[in-house]
């Protein structure tokens, strides 16, 4: 045996052995040519090893089992010739990449499959979310119209037993009847909604408390509103109001006044106003479709101001043990001077005009001449808008001795309410669940009747009852209303369901933003039809037709000054007013002022930002716009105020508190060392300074001044005339048009209406209202726990500190005197002050502002 070419033997029994793939196709034949011949095969003495499998499966077998292949060989090796080459020989594998592009590589492939499963998942969200849209907008679309529209009848449900024009029935759909109740009983009306308050969480008291009667709080424009869309809702039959033993919550004049107009303009449903928002003859309303709808007030007894309200309803009903309290108008105020004088507190007032007569509960015992004169005419003519407006509601003609006899003879029981014609029925109990159920009693009466007539049934099936009661039975309603009698003002309530206001606002809502979701799809579709001619003409394929250019999309903002202008107040008001100013879709603001006043400097600086505004102000007063809140409106194109609004009050004052006297009765003292002869002036412990009351009383001059400066030039009058109309005094809307202080009479309606007509080109325009209404989450503990806002009654507030004084020095508590010392400290600033309320003045000291 050569030992020399055992290498090479051994070789090739490896490549038989692994039997690879590759054939001889595979090897290029132009190699093969320039290769030598090989040396025969060396003669072996011993036989080849048998192989009891063909080569290819002698391969099959060793890849499954066997031991390893031997190595392969030593490096310089020649290859093997092609005749010692299997057919199944593959080719020898790519050496691996290097290991910096693999990883690259592996992470781009991991970045690729991610970013492919997050378009999955997120496109499944997008479409997710977007059938999920679509499903409540059907959802919705489906509560609203089964709402507000038509009631899918029969072809012979509709029939009348005195119609039989079939093209009569075909034109004239029929709705529901429904009537709206308003529960003024648990009714909360407010101007606007703070931001951070917590109004709209009040419908949750209830599941706190089982308890308690729900309290529903609502703006008065929000109700205005909701009364103006049921009187042009044709599912709206009636109004029934509800008063119970009184309104828990005082509702302002001024708002009452809206609200009754609202019903009017409901009571005339039947009518086109001009101006629905002013009250017109009959002359000038056109007469439309459908019968006028009646509206129904209940209560067991009412006050002045309730009945106000209740007789602008065309019905007014009272329990027949219920009383009428019509004892007029009535001013109140409290005086705490001659307490203060008791404990050695001495309140200094510094005030330009005689009739400024908000600081005087600190310093007087009773009426001052001034004020007493301010307070009768003020009275008076609120007194007498209140008797007109009745007087024109009601079927009455009173006069003054009448009315003079009704204030003086107290209260009237129901038998002489109705005898005088102040109320129109006195049942024994709330009838609207009876006549409901009555109604609808009778309405299924008449549709079994149709239907058996349809039949042809046997006149004795036809006898019996709806709910299989023989002929001549009552039931529970009917036995009701037999008992009641049926009054003749009901004959027009055909009302058989009933809605609630919370439910009929909701309803409303939902309409309003399905309502606007296709506004917005109509202005872009109708801007891709603009686009091109093909795009116009799919669209129209489709039964889309746009008929001239798209509206302007413009807006009116309504900016609301509601409480006590302070600090907090003019920084929600000043934020407001600078976004509106961005907004080059605003055309218009109508400033909404329901405030007394407050701190001459929050004025001032809400005053001077509308100014920067650049753009028309509309002012509309509600319950109140006097002092501060009159001097924020002086920027103002045109100012509308109601009959009943307490305005003007132009005036300015100072308080300093002097509790030296006290202290000194008590052994305490209070020593300073200023570097300014005022520095310590404020100090309710130090005593007035001839200094500080020259100091004071120039400040309240300069303010005075500037103010009455600014109402000579904006409400075009003379200083002699200002000076007048000036002096603190308050005026009425109805004085206060008069002496030339507002330009007309009306509600935010009217002046909303006046903006639009005056300041926009668009049919539809778009109101916002500011500041924006918001929840804060730490405001959710004080409605859990039924603690009260910080609507305290000043005078508990000021007896409280006065006598918490004694007490704790009586009891030898220096720790809890001194805390009750540093309450009384209250700023070490001076404030003054525009305000006609008593409240008003005490926080803002308080307060320090």
């Amino acid at each position: 045996m050569d030992k020399k070419n055992l290498p090479g033997q051994l070789n090739a029994d490896y490549y038989r052995r692994k039997n690879l793939t590759s054939t001889e196709s595979n090897i290029n034949p132009t190699a093969l040519g320039t290769m030598a011949p090989p040396p025969p095969p060396p003669h072996h003495h011993h036989p080849p090893p048998h192989h009891p499998n063909p080569p290819h499966e002698t391969a099959r077998a060793m890849a499954n089992v066997g031991p390893p292949p031997p190595p392969p060989p030593p490096p310089g090796q020649p290859p093997l010739p092609p005749h010692m080459r299997s057919h199944h020989q593959q080719k020898p594998p790519k050496p691996p990449p290097p290991p910096h592009h693999g990883v690259v590589r592996r992470l781009a492939t991991k970045a690729k499959k991610f970013a492919g499963k997050t378009l999955r998942v997120g496109g499944a969200a997008v479409g997710f979310v977007a059938a999920v849209n679509l499903g409540i907008h059907y959802y919705e679309s489906k509560q609203v119209e089964d709402f507000f529209g038509p009631i899918v009848m029969d072809d012979d449900d509709d029939d009348d037993d005195d119609t039989n024009n079939d093209s009569f029935k075909t034109q004239q759909p029929k709705y529901r009847k429904r009537v709206l109740v308003l529960p003024f009983d648990s009714l909360k009306i407010i101007e606007h909604r703070k931001p951070g308050s917590i109004t709209d969480m009040e419908s949750f008291q209830p599941l706190l408390d089982r308890n308690k009667q729900p309290t529903i709080t609502m703006e008065a424009k929000e109700l205005v509103s909701i009364l103006h869309a049921a009187a042009s809702d044709p599912t709206i039959s009636s109004l029934y109001a509800t008063f119970g033993e009184g309104m828990r919550f005082p509702v302002g004049t001024a708002h009452v006044e809206e609200i009754r107009n609202a019903v009017r303009i409901f009571n005339e449903s039947h009518r086109v106003h001009r101006d629905p928002n002013v009250k017109h003859e009959p002359l000038f309303a056109m007469m439309r479709n459908g019968d006028p709808k009646p509206s129904y007030a209940f209560g067991y007894g009412y006050d002045w101001n309730e009945y106000f309200l209740a007789s602008a309803f065309s019905y007014v009903h009272l329990q027949g043990r219920g009383n009428l309290h019509l004892f007029g108008c009535v001013a109140q105020n409290t005086f705490f001077g001659g307490m203060l004088d008791k404990y050695g507190i001495k309140a200094h007032v510094f005030r330009h005009g005689q009739y400024k007569n908000a600081p005087s509960f600190l310093t007087e015992k009773k009426y001052s001449s001034a004020h007493l004169e301010n307070v009768k005419s003020m009275t008076s003519s609120l007194n007498n808008t209140i008797r007109t407006c009745i007087e024109t509601s009601r079927p009455m003609n009173f006069d003054n001795v009448m009315w003079q006899s009704i204030f003086d003879y107290g209260s009237l029981t129901s038998s002489n309410s109705e005898e005088i014609g102040l109320v129109d029925f006195t049942p024994p109990v709330d009838p609207l669940h009876s006549l409901l159920g009555f109604n609808s009693r009778k309405e299924a009466e008449k549709r079994k009747k149709k239907q058996k007539k349809k039949e042809s049934l046997s006149q004795s099936s036809v006898n019996e009852g709806v709910s299989g009661e023989k002929a001549g039975d009552l039931s529970e309603e009917e036995k009701t209303v037999s008992m009641l009698g049926l009054h003749e003002s009901f004959s027009k309530f055909n009302a058989t369901h009933e809605v609630s206001l919370v439910k009929y606002k909701q309803m409303l809502n939902k309409n309003a933003k399905l309502e606007s979701r296709r506004k917005q799809l109509n202005n872009t579709l109708q801007k891709l039809s603009e686009t091109s001619t093909a795009t116009s003409m799919i669209l129209s394929s489709l039964g889309f037709e746009f008929d001239g250019a798209p509206s302007k999309r413009e807006k009116v903002a309504v900016v609301t000054v509601d409480g006590n202008i302070n600090s907090a107040l003019s920084y929600d008001i000043i934020r407001s007013l600078r976004q509106i100013k961005r907004d080059k879709h605003v055309k218009c603001m109508v400033l909404r002022v329901n405030s007394g006043g407050g701190s001459v400097v929050s004025s001032e600086a809400i005053l001077e930002e509308m100014k920067l505004l650049n753009k028309p102000v509309i002012c509309s007063m509600s319950n109140a716009a006097a002092s501060g809140g009159y001097y924020i409106a002086m920027n103002s194109e045109k100012i509308f105020a109601q009959p009943t609004t307490l305005t003007g009050s132009i005036g300015v004052f100072g308080v300093k508190l002097d509790a030296s006297k006290w202290a000194k009765s008590y052994g305490v003292r209070s020593d300073c060392y200023p570097h300014g002869s005022h520095a310590a002036a404020m100090n309710p412990l130090t005593p007035l300074t001839t200094g500080t009351k020259e100091n004071i009383a120039r400040i309240v001059l300069d303010y005075y001044d500037y103010f009455k400066s600014i109402v000579a030039t904006r409400r075009f009058l003379s200083d002699e005339q200002v000076e007048e109309v000036a002096q603190g005094r308050v005026w009425t809307g109805e004085q206060a048009k008069e002496v030339g202080l507002v330009d007309a009479l009306g509600g935010l309606d009217r002046a909303i209406s006046y903006a639009k007509a005056a300041h926009t080109n668009s049919d539809e325009v778009e109101i916002e209202h500011w500041p924006r209404s918001s929840f804060r989450l730490e405001d959710l503990p004080k409605l859990i726990s039924g603690q009260p806002s910080s609507d305290v009654d000043f005078a508990q507030a000021l007896l409280a500190v006065t006598m918490g004084l004694e007490d704790n020095v009586k009891s030898g508590s220096v720790e809890q005197l001194l805390k009750n010392l540093t309450e009384l400290k209250f700023a070490e600033k001076p404030h003054f002050m525009l305000t006609i309320d008593e409240k008003t003045a005490l926080d803002l000291i308080m307060d320090g502002e």
